[in-house]
């Protein structure tokens, strides 16, 4: 039996987010003792070549050019937006918290893509979907009042340092939630693999500015290289599919099914890093009610 395009977008957007999900403990390895900005750079840099390369092979370099001149500005904003800025921000989330207290914030992008689909998009909000939305945002507020890691509880700067984490997965949650359909209206007009190559190089050139013009003395320990290659191999299954998803089903759909990604992310953080972790029942609960509004999303 043929599967419906609605459920080959769930499928390619599983698939991303499960990437994403153990990408966020190769990330955090690789940015022990590393420049975030630095970090950044080298990741984007690795992801668009790989995705290029992998594109190429794929689909004729036409297939880059949009139909459409305004295509250009959704793929600028894209670019600009989910790789260029985000990433950058998202890292210093995980540096300072940890994936666990910081992807699920990060994760509550639907609530932004509900919002600018309906404007951008047309597409409508159920009473479904606002429920589900409203369950993430509960589940968002048990975990950003769990308890901290365990490696940041004693310090004088803890307090300050968990702030700017907080503030910058928020900011993260803000700029992927508008990526998203920029990233759709994108590959309504060229192939969903073309915006992801397109997306990465814009990407890359922000970051590597930024890391030159912002840290130009930070460093990158020879340690950090195998991890950050690691998050490259899992950016570059991640992203295509992400992207691919939205071609298949609705953008709020697909980005709640990557907001499911605490429940993949807390029992992996336990398992290799309950030492720092510090995992407690109400961030699991917290984790729940997310992952339920995902789901109601999604039905």
């Amino acid at each position: 039996m043929a599967i419906s395009s609605n459920a080959t977008g769930i499928i390619f957007a599983v698939i991303a987010s499960f990437s994403w999900a153990v990408f966020a403990f190769t990330i955090k390895y690789a940015l022990d003792g590393a420049s975030v900005l630095k970090t950044a750079a080298g990741v984007n840099g690795l992801n668009a070549l790989t995705v290029t390369i992998i594109t190429l092979s794929i689909i004729p370099p036409s297939a880059f050019i949009p139909e459409h001149s305004e295509t250009y500005i959704h793929l600028g904003l894209a670019g600009l937006f989910h790789i260029g800025l985000a990433r950058i921000i998202f890292y210093t989330a995980i540096h300072r918290l940890g994936p666990n207290r910081s992807i699920p914030v990060a994760m509550s992008y639907p609530i932004i893509t509900a919002l600018t689909s309906a404007w951008l998009l047309g597409e409508a909000i159920t009473g479904r979907i606002f429920i589900g939305l409203a369950l993430l945002l509960a589940g968002i507020t048990l975990i950003v009042r769990a308890d901290s890691p365990r490696s940041q509880t004693d310090g004088n700067t803890a307090a300050s340092w968990r702030l700017v984490g907080w503030v910058c997965a928020g900011v993260t949650s803000l700029l992927w939630g508008v990526a998203a359909t920029f990233f759709k209206k994108s590959a309504l007009d060229i192939h969903p693999l073309a915006v992801s190559s397109i997306a990465l190089w814009i990407g890359f050139i922000v970051s590597f500015i930024a890391a030159r013009l912002l840290d130009p003395d930070g460093t990158i320990p020879a340690r950090s290289w195998r991890w950050i290659l690691m998050s490259t191999c899992c950016q570059t299954v991640a992203v295509p599919f992400y992207i691919l998803a939205f071609t298949h089903t609705l953008s709020v759909r697909v980005t709640a099914i990557i907001s499911a990604q605490p429940l993949l992310v807390i029992p992996i953080g336990w398992l290799i890093m309950r030492e720092s972790e510090n995992v407690t029942p109400r961030l699991i609960s917290g984790a729940v009610l997310v992952v339920g509004g995902t789901i109601l999303v999604i039905t």
